[in-house]
């Protein structure tokens, strides 16, 4: 549009000087140059109530003439009259003319009137009309077609509109303009809509009356194409309307303040949760509605904070905090404060709120329930390691005297009475050793620090100890390289000791055992397996095999009493992993286990 502005300013007849709102002056004509002895360069940097003391009267009686002066670049005072238009009433930005006697006679108007050459090349619709509202002037971006351009000139837009069969609704309007503009001797600006090849279009116009000594001499005319800009504006209108009602569509308290912490928006689920009317809190801080007393300073001082650039902790993050509603009752509250920015600056605060109160009693009572639930596997854990201690000493005592009943009274004793005895010791022992499980069972739990393990190391140990079982079943181990993890190394160490155990003890008969083990990992967790080739077990049984003292086969063929897999699952639990197996009757059994790579 500038450009526009100072191409137009260029074919005026007379001394013209584009100026801003601040009173800079942005361009001059040949002539003003000339006037003020001064290039445009330094015109550029100078305010024209430098040059034209009188500007802001001229400014004030818009359209009239003004009996006034102009300075020099040498400070030369010279009089004249002046005159102003501007483009937007609202502002002072447009057009100061120097009217003189030297340069107002007719002669000089009539060498200079209107560059026909730079006006057909102005991206603009530019027509000049005599008081009649007939055409003196068209150039080629108002009628591209030379013929029918020549043809208007001396004719108005009602001779146009019969030309072309139109309504003449658009030149009555246009009329009642110009004539507004006539006897007003001021500026008009409007805009043209009309449809286009299937389009919307916005044309932007003006008029400028020219008067020379107080006479009329010609009226200027120009129009822009806005629609792209209309476009825009559209779709900025609709979006905000979009963004306005999902924001009150909100499922969450939405309130957005300014950065002195005074609400400009209240949503209807804000209405909701505190209680308060959007029209009662428009204008009011935000911390005086919502925020306890014992918060407010707190509260303030972190957005001043924030704005001022010293961080906030509160600012983008998401944050639990009590609040009050209108009955002036607290509850609690998460909400998160997000800052909003126009050109790099901080203009708002947009706050998204959610009532927790149901929430935080769910979340009190389920610690409560797990507080009396850790207390209760505490006394649980205590009772099982007191009784089974407590065990031992009438089993020993048991075994003792069956020991030595035996040895004793061999001789008295009938082949019966010594297989009455036997079974009493064999079941003794049974128990001891079942005892001794659960012993052992209730221990796990009571931790040793967490701690680096090599589970190549670990392995390496396990299948040392087992070095003589390892032997004489002809075992073999294909182990994978196995990772550095985080762990408690007593348990992991039994873990491994149960699942090989097992691998070797329950072998085919005839068939060398084959253990593989290997481990993967991702993101969160390890993830081992241990392979063997042994006897299998049911698919009906898969989920059994983890339970304390279940035993899926004869202790005539196998020895043990169902605790190995019962510890391996409390040992996977307090890593945070989990423990399964997959196997088929006689194809042998995978057990995978994972650890948690994220250990406290």
């Amino acid at each position: 549009m500038q450009n526009t502005c100072y191409n137009l300013i260029d074919t005026f007849p007379l001394a013209s000087f584009f100026i801003d709102n601040e009173l800079n002056i942005l361009y001059a004509n040949s002539l003003g140059l000339e006037k003020i002895n001064i290039s445009l360069e330094k015109i550029k940097t100078t305010t024209a109530i430098s040059h034209f003391p009188e500007i802001s009267l001229c400014i004030k009686q818009e359209g009239n003439n003004v009996s006034s002066e102009f300075v020099n670049i040498t400070g030369q005072k010279t009089k004249a009259t002046l005159k102003f238009a501007s483009f937007d009433k609202k502002s002072s930005i447009g057009i100061l003319y120097i009217i003189d006697e030297h340069t107002s006679n007719q002669k000089t108007i009539d060498e200079q009137k209107l560059n026909e050459i730079l006006l057909d090349n102005i991206p603009a619709d530019i027509a000049v009309f005599d008081k009649n509202y007939n055409y003196l002037y068209i150039n080629p971006n108002g009628i591209k077609n030379d013929e029918i351009r020549n043809w208007l000139i001396g004719k108005n837009d009602f001779d146009y509109c019969e030309y072309k069969g139109l309504d003449n609704s658009i030149a009555e309007k246009r009329w009642e303009i110009f004539n507004h503009v006539l006897q007003t001797k001021k500026q008009a600006e409007w805009i043209d809509e009309y449809h286009k090849d299937g389009k919307e279009i916005y044309v932007m116009r003006k008029l400028f009356p020219l008067f020379i000594n107080n006479e009329f001499y010609c009226m200027i005319g120009y129009g822009i194409d806005i629609s792209e800009l209309k476009r825009v504006q559209n779709v900025v209108i609709s979006n905000e309307d979009r963004n306005q009602m999902i924001l009150n569509s909100a499922l969450d308290a939405v309130i957005i303040i300014d950065t002195n912490g005074k609400i400009t928006f209240w949503n209807a689920q804000a209405e909701k949760i505190f209680g308060w009317k959007s029209e009662e809190v428009l204008g009011k801080l935000l911390s005086d509605i919502i925020v306890p007393d014992r918060y407010r300073k707190i509260h303030t001082e972190g957005i001043k904070n924030h704005f001022n650039g010293k961080g906030g902790k509160t600012i983008n993050g998401i944050i639990e905090f009590p609040a009050l509603n209108k009955k002036g009752e607290e509850f609690s509250i998460e909400f998160s404060i997000l800052p909003i920015y126009d050109n790099g600056i901080i203009v708002n605060y947009c706050s998204f709120l959610r009532d927790i109160t149901a929430r935080k009693e769910k979340e009190n009572q389920v610690e409560l329930q797990n507080k009396t639930l850790r207390n209760k596997n505490s006394e649980l854990e205590q009772f099982t390691y007191i009784t089974s201690h407590d065990l031992q000493e009438p089993l020993l005592t048991l075994i003792s005297f069956s020991d030595l009943l035996l040895e004793e009274y061999s001789e008295v004793l009938d082949d019966e009475g010594k297989l009455y005895i036997e079974f009493i010791n064999k079941s003794a022992y049974r128990m001891r050793a079942l005892v001794t499980g659960l012993m052992e069972y209730a221990r796990i739990g009571k931790r040793d620090d967490i701690k680096e393990i090599n589970c190549n190391e670990v392995v390496k140990d396990v299948l040392k100890d087992l070095s003589v079982k390892i032997n004489n079943t002809k075992s073999v181990f294909n182990v994978k390289h196995l990772p550095i993890i985080r762990g408690h190394e007593t348990y992991i160490r039994l873990l491994f000791q149960n699942l090989i155990s097992n691998a070797i003890k329950f072998n085919k008969e005839n068939i060398d055992p084959l253990v593989k083990i290997k481990c993967s990992e991702n993101e969160h967790e390890w993830k081992f397996s241990v392979k063997d080739n042994g006897i299998g077990i049911e698919k009906e049984n898969l989920d059994q095999v983890f339970i304390i003292f279940k035993r899926l086969n004869k202790d005539s063929l196998y020895q043990g009493y169902g605790i190995g897999l019962a510890h391996c699952k409390k040992i996977i639990d307090i890593h945070n992993g989990e423990i399964y197996v997959k196997s088929k009757l006689e194809k042998g059994s995978t057990f995978y286990f994972t650890i948690s790579k994220k250990l406290e």
